[in-house]
């Protein structure tokens, strides 16, 4: 809508779709890496992380936004889709890759998470997310 259209109506309520579809990944992607680092120190950082590399963005959108490519900023809307098809396929790949991992653990250990005692949690618990019990979030 923001690329094809010279109506302002329609570049308007397009920015309200790219506001509701891309806002929200925020926190769900801070959830899905929380989930997804065992430790609390480890996943501390990997979140710190998260939140950091995604404020870059920012930075990006004052480089790829030129004032001369105004009014239809045409290469900034398709360097973010691009981005955004990035993200998707990136995103598909690590679920692909997360359920693939937990069946391997499950294979390994032969044991589900909630089969394991309170006992063995605390044995393991200093390897975080190399606990045989740990299981990703998919």
């Amino acid at each position: 809508m923001l690329i094809s259209s010279q109506n302002n109506t329609v570049k308007y309520i397009g920015i309200f779709f790219v506001t509701s579809g891309v806002y929200p990944n925020v926190p769900q992607g801070i959830a899905w890496n929380g989930n997804n680092i065992g430790g609390s120190t480890k996943r501390g950082v990997g979140m710190a992380m998260h939140v950091a590399f995604g404020n870059i963005g920012g930075v990006v959108a004052s480089y790829i936004y030129r004032s001369t490519d105004a009014p239809r900023f045409t290469s900034g809307h398709a360097i973010l889709i691009g981005f955004q098809t990035m993200s998707l396929v990136l995103s598909c790949f690590m679920t692909l890759y997360l359920r693939r991992e937990n069946s391997r653990r499950h294979a390994a250990s032969g044991k589900l998470p909630e089969e394991y005692t309170e006992t063995e949690r605390l044995a393991e618990r200093e390897r975080g997310d190399y606990a045989s019990f740990f299981r990703y979030t998919v």
